[in-house]
């Protein structure tokens, strides 16, 4: 379990600090407080984490795990960055002056992606789908067992005594 929530935390980080970053140095677009922009980068980044966390959403019968907790993480994400911009918002020293920390993307975002890519990734149980047993005959094939070989012998056997 520990381990799984590391992972989850780490991916989610990572999502988050490339996109918080991204804006922040790449594009520098400014992200005041409480802004539309923050919130929908909020709701972006647990949206991508909400995908790539837990099982990957190629394999198989992913695609509507992936889609529902991209929904879900979406919601999330405005209800995180929500109760960080009003309760939780403190001025730090940035180059341009004293700012609360909810208007750096590259700060608000890690915790945001790290949390709900925690909580996805605890939801996922390792495995990768259902596995079938090693021998075991594909979906919809019988298996030949003796018993059924030797059902097969007695009904040739019994129409080769009735010709």
């Amino acid at each position: 379990m520990h381990k799984r929530l590391g992972i989850g935390f780490v991916k989610g980080a990572l999502i988050a600090l490339a996109v918080g970053l991204g804006v922040q140095l790449g594009l520098r677009w400014p992200t005041p407080s409480g802004s539309l922009l923050a919130y929908l980068l909020a709701m972006g980044v647990s949206g991508t984490a909400g995908v790539f966390g837990g099982r990957a959403p190629w394999r198989p019968g992913a695609w509507f795990e992936a889609l529902l907790k991209m929904l879900v993480g979406v919601a999330a994400g405005a209800g995180l960055y929500c109760v960080a911009s009003r309760h939780l918002a403190f001025e730090i020293p940035l180059p341009s002056g004293a700012a609360p920390w909810t208007s750096a993307p590259g700060l608000f975002l890690a915790p945001i992606g790290a949390l709900y890519g925690a909580l996805v990734e605890l939801d996922h149980d390792g495995e990768a789908g259902p596995r079938k047993e090693r021998g075991a005959p594909a979906d919809g094939a019988k298996a030949r067992t003796a018993a059924t070989e030797i059902e097969d012998a007695e009904v040739v056997s019994s129409t080769k005594a009735k010709r």
